[in-house]
């Protein structure tokens, strides 16, 4: 009997089991179950449990209850040979027949509080009629966030999170796929009055997004702002901001991740310089410290950024050939850039 990592369990419970939280007292998971869907109590009722010390899923409604690697297999779809595959080359160790040499790894709450998948059909139903819900499924589909090369492997929605509530939430991975960090997007006119249109997670450090996705056949990376314009670009980065100064733009821990990507060629890709005059002032400067910077050319001063560009249909102007076509640096760069402040 092959013992399943309790991380790569959690996993799956987070992103199948609506509702998920832990109980730090019974040391147990509770959620609504996946299985029976709670009959008319969906999404009211919690009456799923997954404990790990007996690595058993059951059901107080429906009476449902499975191995781990039983539920697993039923609750995604996949087939057995496929999951113990992704077991096997999980970071957590593999034990067969040894639970007490099971390794255990660290919980990590990293979403807001109750979080809806949207790409679970069956609570995107429930909450169809939430103006949150749709406006978010409105969002994805319009700006085709869902069709990203680079995009994540789910969005969130969290409906009672005291800081991100009715707000799209933008996972960040780590190398191996682990939701380490995340931007929330303002839905709701209200609330896109009241805060930022983008918030990150409270108390956290920011972390690079896209790391997870990076192609070592391409010997370059691209450095957005923000996480949406990176899912169109392959081998895109997105820092949460851009500064001026490229030595003092990272965190701690984006500098460790940028140190693992040394030998990959840096291009920054700001919004378009012809619009936005912070990102004209930024480019010129980073140019002029030798830094490569794409320049918007002449032919596409009508689009705000690159998402716009693919919502336009235009996807040969953002990928890395065209985009190494426009890159520029030191004196050129900066001359290119300063025509452009001196024509807008």
């Amino acid at each position: 009997m092959i013992s399943v990592p309790e991380q790569y369990v959690i996993d799956v419970l987070y992103e199948n089991v609506y509702k998920i939280s832990y109980n730090k007292y019974t040391k147990t998971y509770n959620g609504c179950c996946p299985i029976c869907k709670e009959g008319g109590s969906w999404g009211k009722k919690k009456r799923f449990y997954y404990i790990p010390n007996k690595e058993l899923a059951y059901c107080h409604n429906c009476g449902y209850s499975k191995k781990a690697l039983v539920f697993i297999t039923e609750v995604t779809n996949k087939p057995l040979h496929f999951i113990i595959n992704e077991i096997k080359d999980f970071d957590t160790e593999i034990v067969i027949d040894k639970k007490e040499e099971t390794v255990k790894k660290e919980i990590n709450k990293s979403l807001p509080e109750d979080c809806i998948n949207l790409s679970d059909t069956s609570q995107i139903e429930y909450y169809k009629d939430n103006p949150a819900v749709k406006e978010a499924l409105k969002i994805i589909n319009e700006r085709k966030l869902d069709k990203g090369i680079n995009k994540p492997k789910t969005f969130y929605i969290s409906l009672t999170d005291p800081v991100h509530k009715n707000r799209l939430i933008l996972p960040f991975y780590n190398e191996i796929g682990e939701i380490i960090f995340y931007q929330s997007r303002g839905l709701l006119r209200k609330d896109l009055f009241a805060k930022p249109k983008y918030l990150s997670k409270v108390n956290a450090e920011r972390s690079l997004y896209g790391v997870q996705n990076i192609d070592s056949s391409l010997e370059q990376i691209f450095i957005f702002e923000g996480p949406i314009d990176s899912y169109f670009c392959k081998n895109g980065l997105a820092t949460c901001g851009i500064t001026e100064n490229s030595s003092k733009m990272f965190t701690t821990l984006q500098k460790d991740q940028m140190n693992k990507l040394n030998f990959y060629e840096k291009i920054y890709v700001l919004d378009n310089q012809w619009l936005d005059k912070a990102a004209l002032n930024k480019s010129i400067i980073l140019a002029g410290s030798n830094e490569k910077v794409f320049v918007w050319p002449k032919e596409l001063k009508t689009f705000k950024d690159f998402n716009e560009i693919c919502i336009a249909g235009n996807k040969d102007k953002i990928k890395p050939e065209f985009i190494l076509k426009n890159t520029y640096s030191g004196l050129k760069g900066k001359l290119l850039l300063t025509n452009i402040k001196n024509n807008v």
